[in-house]
């Protein structure tokens, strides 16, 4: 039996139930279930489907997508809807679909649309210059805990060492074909094919190399310089924090940035690096499970890094703070209310950060998470959330 993964299922139900014609976009890394659910999402729809993918050997043109449009606009029946997948490796895909889009609106025609993609720079760039206005937006991000315990009956443990990739699941009992499946089906399959495909990469064992290092240093504060400095090929500042851009569009690392009420501030700061999903960590590290739970410093890291892109995937905006020796794990800003949120593993006590973090702020909500006297436990928070 397939999980149906609501938080993607429910608000496209919801959506397309208005009378409203607008778009349907979902955005979200590879290997996530976006295609899965959407297939689940057809068998439930009450009208006729057309499904077409543009992840082909060749990337489909401009054309291709008005024609399989074209198409679709000629399915019987008052709901008809086309899906298109991976929309973003279509050329110019933005503007052929306003063209189309309008072209529907225009005639009156009752065609719906939803589209999938695994790049959010590229989708981003193509939904802000040509499409405003005219697409709800949702956000299918990486497995959470409750979903793979649900679907997987898996542990605190398992989940902070293997992530959510629902793909890697059946190889779980052997860490090797795991850790190749991780490595090859997936990464390789991002940063080797999806990324190059679309923006030029001059130095591709320095991209490699700074997503590797990056999942080595799982929620740590690191400059850009530091990290240059530790990898094998050199390039310039630049050069990095475009690599980790890019790898950032394709939902794999979050560069979190220091919290200060002054922007200019954030942007000069060095970024804590969060992996989105920790199986990404768990695979490059190469550390089975049994030796990463005995090693309690790195499970810290584990469940530090997992309590990050739990808030980061769950829509949050995300900060980190710092002083000398002082820090807060993450700061999340909602509005105008502050969050200040400690992270810690087993029955250690919170960092002393968080008492000079709501001196210099106390209009700030403290959020302990795990160790002594926390409001959470570690499984708690990534149950709950915030």
């Amino acid at each position: 039996m397939t999980f149906k993964r609501e938080r993607i299922l429910s608000p496209l139900h919801k959506n397309l139930s208005r009378p409203a014609h607008v778009l349907q976009i979902l955005v979200g890394p590879r290997q996530v279930g976006k295609t899965t659910a959407i297939h689940e999402f057809l068998k439930e729809w009450p009208g006729k489907s057309s499904y077409a993918t543009a992840d082909q050997l060749t990337p489909p043109d401009a054309q291709w997508l008005a024609e399989t449009w074209r198409q679709a606009r000629k399915l019987p029946g008052k709901t008809p809807l086309l899906v298109v997948d991976e929309i973003q490796k279509v050329p110019r895909w933005s503007e052929a679909v306003k063209m189309l889009h309008d072209e529907d609106v225009l005639e009156k025609r009752s065609l719906r649309v939803i589209l999938l993609g695994s790049s959010a720079l590229l989708l981003q760039h193509g939904m802000q210059e040509s499409l405003s206005g005219r697409f709800q937006l949702i956000q299918c991000p990486h497995w959470s805990y409750t979903e793979c315990r649900q679907a997987f009956n898996w542990t605190i443990d398992q989940f902070l060492f293997y992530g959510g990739y629902p793909g890697a699941v059946p190889f779980v009992d052997d860490f090797a074909t795991w850790k190749d499946y991780i490595q090859n089906s997936l990464l390789e399959t991002v940063i080797g094919r999806d990324i190059p495909a679309v923006h030029r990469i001059d130095q591709p064992a320095l991209f490699r190399q700074a997503l590797a290092l990056v999942c080595r240093h799982p929620a740590e504060i690191i400059s850009l310089q530091k990290l240059l400095g530790q990898l094998l090929d050199r390039g310039s500042i630049n050069t990095l924090a475009n690599y980790l851009d890019l790898i950032s569009g394709a939902f794999l690392v979050e560069s979190v940035r220091k919290y200060s009420p002054r922007a200019i501030r954030v942007r000069a700061s060095s970024p804590k690096l969060i992996a989105r999903d920790n199986g990404l960590i768990s695979a490059l590290r190469g550390v089975p499970l049994e030796a990463t739970l005995k090693d309690r410093a790195f499970y810290g890291r584990l469940a530090e890094n997992a309590v990050g892109a739990a808030l980061i995937n769950a829509g949050e905006t995300v900060f980190y703070w710092s002083e000398r020796d002082k820090e807060v794990d993450f700061v999340v800003q909602r509005g105008l209310d502050l969050l200040a949120v400690e992270v810690t593993s087993g029955a250690g006590h919170p960092n002393p950060g968080l008492k000079t973090f709501l001196s210099r702020h106390p209009e700030a909500r403290p959020v302990r998470v795990g160790g002594a006297g926390a409001d959470f436990t570690v499984e708690q928070f990534l149950e709950r959330g915030l």
